[in-house]
C-alpha cells in the first residue's frame, strides 16, 4: 500500500465513523509529534488496572506472547 492510499483510507474511515473514542485515540496519537503536548493523566482506575498488572508480574502470573497469540487464536476460532 501507497502512502497516498494509507493516507486515503485513514481519512475514509475517520470521516465514516461516530466513535469518539476511536477519534480521541487518533487525535492523541497524532498530537504525539507536537513538542508541547499536554502529558496524558491516568484514571484512579487505569492506575490500580497498572499495579494489579506489575503485582502479578511480581508473582508469576503471566503468559509468553506466544502463548497468548495461541489463546487467542483457540478463542477466534469458537
Amino acid at each position: 500500500m501507497t502512502v497516498v492510499e494509507l493516507k486515503e483510507k485513514l481519512i475514509a474511515k475517520i470521516n465514516s465513523t461516530n466513535d469518539i473514542e476511536l477519534l480521541d485515540e487518533l487525535s492523541w496519537i497524532i498530537d504525539l509529534e507536537e513538542p508541547n503536548r499536554e502529558p496524558h493523566i491516568i484514571s484512579q482506575g487505569e492506575l490500580e488496572a497498572v499495579r494489579e498488572a506489575l503485582e502479578q508480574t511480581k508473582n508469576g502470573q503471566y503468559i509468553s506472547d506466544e502463548e497468548a497469540n495461541s489463546q487467542i487464536d483457540a478463542w477466534l476460532k469458537k
